[in-house]
């Protein structure tokens, strides 16, 4: 399969001056575009706003050291040393892929010429959105709609912490249309961990994550007009608790409910994303409603996106002398890893250092920062410049509408994913000829 042919540049930096107060974050789906950031000795440093994930990772260190089987090499013998092992490996695994879309297509690339598979690190919670999206499709929204327009929102599952200033970005301003009354419903977790905002209720039931499917399935029947015969509660939530919500949903303008997949890690959970995105469908026969599946960390969204534009396919994709071939069941990582079905790792993690690769029996090398640690040593390491402090390039927000330049507040010798990327594959080519 051929693809527009990809050189990146040897030098990947475009920084802007330390002062803007537009940087973009690349540490979660939200990329807030909004932050001051000034030089430090660790690198760079959050001036504001406050966010506990973006200010720990913000620190990178500016110099990294690449390691052949722990011992310190040069650039070039590590990238020689990983042309030469992944080049020797009859299925090779091209996972973690927590890095931009300059990166990804040069992931894509290098996958394509070593016949490899490509998933992310979370292909687990991706899987289980595309099941459901694949299935019957869904209305979603984005987060500038939830802002400007959402009166009710309901969480399913989470309380949305894995994204800091979600509540701050989307749920705290006012509407651009005027004034907004909005509504919160917890459904199983605490309305403790909700922050206070004006304008603001927040309320919550009692439910399992694993129980939502059915909570969702009765709510459907009820919309539906069909006696559910139910008892006194409906998955551990009193009937009338139920009856209310139901009734909230109904009346409300504009609702949004909210998902992350990441935390609805049981069996078959794909089977209650389903049943929220057909609830989501069935409400919008009398209202107004969509839904918000929660992601984008670690450039997984911005991964899925150039996988598909490029293959056809999303993300559990091999590549076969036939064409991509997606298998979204067998290519998972952890199962590839764990039946020894792929000989050798490459895994990318340019974001947070504590993304390191799972365990594996095959040879590995890792593109990681440079404050990375590992409990077993990979067989090459070669450390690269995070995007978005150390290099400039982009990524698509978790709602998938719009990709936000990122810039270089802290330019760094480091090379980039993508050039390790097109020197591993040069050696590759070279070794071949």
């Amino acid at each position: 399969m051929n693809h527009a042919k990809f050189n990146p540049p040897l030098v990947f930096l475009n920084p802007v001056p330390v002062s803007s107060p537009s940087i973009c974050c690349p540490f979660c789906g939200l990329l807030c575009d909004d932050l001051e950031v000034s030089r430090a000795e660790e690198g760079v440093r959050l001036e504001r706003p406050a966010c506990p994930r973006a200010s720990r990772l913000f620190a990178v260190p500016d110099q990294g050291q690449a390691l052949i089987a722990g011992l310190p090499v040069s650039l070039d013998e590590a990238c020689r040393s990983a042309a030469i092992l992944l080049s020797g490996a009859r299925r090779p695994l091209i996972g973690g892929l927590g890095c931009d879309v300059t990166g990804h297509r040069a992931a894509l690339l290098l996958a394509e010429k070593l016949g490899g598979v490509v998933d992310h690190m979370h292909g687990a919670a991706q899987f289980r959105n595309w099941q459901a999206f694949q299935n019957g499709g869904w209305m979603t929204t984005t987060l500038s709609e939830v802002r400007n327009r959402a009166d009710l929102i309901v969480l399913a599952g989470t309380d949305a912490s894995r994204y800091p200033r979600f509540f701050e970005r989307c749920i705290a301003p006012a509407s651009q249309f005027g004034e907004l009354t909005r509504k919160i419903v917890v459904l199983g977790g605490p309305a403790a961990s909700i922050p206070v905002m004006d304008g603001v209720s927040v309320s919550s039931l009692p439910v399992g994550a694993d129980r939502l499917g059915e909570l969702f399935a009765v709510m459907r029947a009820r919309l539906a007009g069909t006696s559910t015969d139910v008892a006194a509660d409906v998955a551990g939530v009193p009937a009338a608790q139920v009856e209310a919500l139901l009734a909230d949903m109904r009346a409300a303008r504009y609702g949004v409910l909210v998902w992350n997949a990441a935390e609805l890690d049981f069996p078959h959970a794909d089977l209650t994303i389903e049943s929220a995105v057909n609830l989501v469908k069935d409400l919008n026969q009398a209202t107004r409603w969509s839904g918000l599946p929660l992601g984008g960390n670690d450039g997984d969204t911005s991964a899925a996106q150039t996988c598909t534009w490029q293959t056809g396919y999303p993300l559990r994709t091999a590549y076969e002398i036939a064409g991509p071939r997606y298998e979204p069941l067998l290519f998972g990582t952890d199962r590839l890893l764990k039946t020894g079905e792929v000989d050798a790792l490459l895994w990318i993690s340019a974001f947070d250092p504590d993304r390191t690769p799972p365990a594996a029996d095959c040879p590995s090398v890792v593109l990681g920062r440079a404050d990375m640690r590992f409990a077993r040593a990979p067989d090459v390491f070669i450390p690269v410049a995070v995007p978005g402090v150390q290099h400039a390039g982009f990524l698509h927000r978790m709602d998938a509408v719009v990709a936000l330049p990122l810039t270089a507040p802290a330019p760094s010798s480091l090379p980039g994913v993508a050039q390790v990327l097109a020197i591993i594959q040069g050696k590759v080519n070279h070794a071949a000829a």
